[in-house]
């Protein structure tokens, strides 16, 4: 909720800024906002970021598919199973969503 609300105030700052500043105070914000993603300071903690992104992404990759894909199955087949070892998915195919194309 906090994320939305600053979203929002931020925004509506930089409309208002934008459209009362005009193109000069524009350019100089840009320029200030690239010298600052410039700086190696900044670009070293990008990095980290974009590396524990994709630490997480591919630990929790194939686990996230999963559930999306049972989550598309059961909208379709109106029935939820849950994923590996039950029972009712030990009996083979329960639908035609399942049953594989020869």
């Amino acid at each position: 909720m906090n994320g939305k609300v600053a979203f929002i105030a931020g925004a509506a700052l930089g409309y208002v800024l934008g459209t009362r500043a005009g193109r000069e105070q524009y350019e100089k914000i840009k320029s200030g906002a690239r010298s600052a993603l410039d700086h190696p300071v900044v670009k070293d903690k990008v990095a980290q970021a974009e590396s524990a992104i994709t630490d997480v992404v591919r630990e929790q990759g194939a686990k996230v598919t999963d559930q999306v894909a049972n989550m598309v199955k059961e909208k379709f087949t109106g029935s939820s199973r849950p994923s590996g070892g039950s029972d009712e998915a030990s009996n083979g195919p329960s639908s035609a969503w399942d049953t594989p194309q020869r």
